[in-house]
């Protein structure tokens, strides 16, 4: 045997495996930047979004909208914010407003709030505290 030629040929084969990993760091790096660009949401964010909803449903003559949590998180394309939604629906509650369904954590996906929309909108389009 000659264990010159089977150490180079290894020696190769480490150096291309290490070069593969290196195009494969640099395209998963790539991905995960293009995901961080994305907009982060808080809940002031979102408590902008149900204030727009609870307009909307003003202009086409509502007297109130009831919004559920999860609803809500699908529709902003939110991962693991459910926490971040219940308390922005919370913090949008005015006297009036009611809570329909909450959960023993009062965190889950299946809150659901209805909001009364009797009244003038805020002058700035954001619900008071």
């Amino acid at each position: 045997m000659n264990y010159d030629t089977i150490i180079v040929e290894m020696l190769s084969r480490i150096q291309k495996l290490e070069e593969e990993v290196a195009i494969l760091r640099k395209k998963s790096g790539a991905g995960r930047e293009r995901a961080s660009e994305q907009p982060k949401i808080t809940t002031t964010g979102i408590k902008l979004y149900i204030a727009e909803l609870k307009r909307r449903a003003r202009e086409r003559g509502e007297t109130s909208l009831t919004l559920r949590a999860n609803d809500i998180h699908k529709s902003l394309k939110l991962r693991s914010r459910m926490p971040m939604v219940c308390n922005a629906m919370r913090q949008s509650m005015s006297p009036g407003d009611r809570v329909v369904k909450t959960t023993a954590s009062g965190y889950s996906s299946t809150l659901e709030i209805e909001y009364m929309l009797a009244g003038p909108e805020p002058a700035d389009g954001a619900e008071q505290d």
